[in-house]
């Protein structure tokens, strides 16, 4: 089963990074803002849309249709069409084959999808980067971290060595360098330079073998036998950071390069960067496509931000698939219902309404135009039902209903106490 929580959201939107942002700002009409604003001025405005949004239901809608209504994003189309478009023009170039293993990774097709592989794709499909990019345990960051906890537990320490230490470590924590050690680069080429990240190791393991032969210190342990100096934790926090200043692990980027290799935006931004930068022929066709694509992504973001849910796209691939559309919505006494609307260029379009309850129990309303897709769906309930019992769900009905049924059924009626979770396009 696929694992994906109803209250997970999308909770960081960089304005410098995210597309869609920068053109609803570009895009919107003069009036469209004052009616947003009520005499307030753009800066307050994305304030209060990027810190204060969430807080605010009137303020979420208000937004909400603005992004809903723009032009631009009405007409953008579905991620994995662009996908499809982008992949189309890398084959078409000679020079496009390292990208074009890259992006068909992300967008394999359906028929190949298990549970386990739908949500490490969700989870890479680029909506979540800069969230992940602010819990990314970097060397940097993980000295950085370590370094403030050293000084902080050591600010109280009556050693005279350790202030004097300590004050040399102060010094290091306010200096342009550690204060600038972030996340916030991490999808730039532009390297942190060698000589700086040499520098900063220098300086701390000398601290660090000040600090050490300071509590070996006979005469400090005997005037000050409690301090803090001389703790199990300081010895341990000490040790900490002397291996993670050293100049090797701070260089160390294998395991930062990994995760980022791993995420579809991430991988865009660097193409992007890499044909911007090149002279291949239909440079112009790629760079019109991956910026669809990012679009796409960065829409789905802000999306999620203002509606307090998680708005999502499945990176799977699919011919027979026009377009789709699947949400999932939440109702009383822990009731969810799922909506999946399919466009088939073979059958036309299909219906499936699920209702789980009492956790295990699942019942699936089927409405599809074709007889012949009926016929088929049919004869595999059998497969399916020992498909869903195999992950302990209960098939307690399945129907098929017919167009009628499925515009006033009261089974695909939501009723007033059933709330959106998030929505998933194919």
């Amino acid at each position: 089963m696929v694992n994906l929580h109803l209250d997970k959201t999308v909770n960081i939107i960089v304005p410098n990074t995210n597309r869609a942002l920068q053109e609803l700002i570009q895009t919107s009409s003069p009036e469209e803002f004052q009616r947003l604003s009520q005499g307030k001025d753009l800066s307050s405005i994305l304030d209060s849309f990027l810190g204060e949004s969430s807080k605010n239901e009137s303020s979420n809608k208000a937004l909400l249709d603005l992004l809903k209504n723009n032009p631009t994003f009405k007409d953008l189309g579905s991620v994995t069409s662009s996908a499809k478009e982008l992949l189309n023009s890398l084959k078409q170039s000679s020079e496009g084959s390292t990208l074009e293993k890259q992006f068909s990774k992300f967008f394999t097709s359906i028929e190949s999808v298990n549970g386990k592989e739908l949500q490490t794709k969700v989870e890479n499909s680029g909506l979540f980067l800069e969230s992940k990019i602010k819990e990314l345990q970097t060397p940097q960051m993980q000295l950085k971290t370590s370094v403030q906890e050293l000084a902080q537990l050591l600010q109280n320490s009556k050693v005279p060595n350790a202030q004097l230490l300590n004050s040399e470590l102060q010094k290091i924590i306010n200096s342009d360098t550690f204060k600038n050690i972030s996340n916030t680069t991490l999808l730039t080429t532009t390297p942190q330079e060698s000589s700086t990240l040499e520098k900063l190791s220098q300086q701390l393991q000398k601290i660090t073998e000040g600090f050490a032969q300071t509590q070996n210190s006979a005469v400090d342990k005997s005037l000050h036998p409690k301090d803090l100096l001389f703790s199990k934790e300081t010895t341990q926090l000490l040790q900490k950071v002397q291996e993670l200043s050293s100049k090797e692990h701070l260089q160390n980027t294998n395991a930062t390069k990994e995760t980022l290799a791993q995420d579809v935006k991430a991988t865009l931004l660097k193409a992007q960067e890499e044909i911007s930068n090149s002279n291949i022929p239909n440079k112009q066709e790629l760079l019109k496509h991956i910026d669809k694509m990012l679009l796409s992504i960065d829409y789905n973001q802000l999306l999620s931000h203002l509606t307090q849910n998680t708005s999502l796209y499945i990176p799977y691939s699919w011919e027979n698939l026009e377009e789709g559309k699947f949400s999932i919505k939440k109702g009383k006494n822990s009731k969810f219902f799922t909506d999946i609307e399919l466009q088939l260029k073979e059958y036309g379009s299909l219906h499936l309404r699920l209702g789980l309850f009492e956790g295990d129990q699942l019942n699936i309303n089927i409405t599809t135009e074709s007889q012949e897709l009926k016929k088929q769906l049919q004869e595999a309930i059998p497969i399916l039902r020992g498909q869903l019992k195999d992950v302990g769900i209960t098939p307690s009905s399945i129907r098929f209903l017919d167009e009628s049924s499925h515009a006033s059924s009261e089974a695909y009626q939501l009723s007033k106490d059933v709330n959106t979770g998030f929505e998933v396009k194919a």
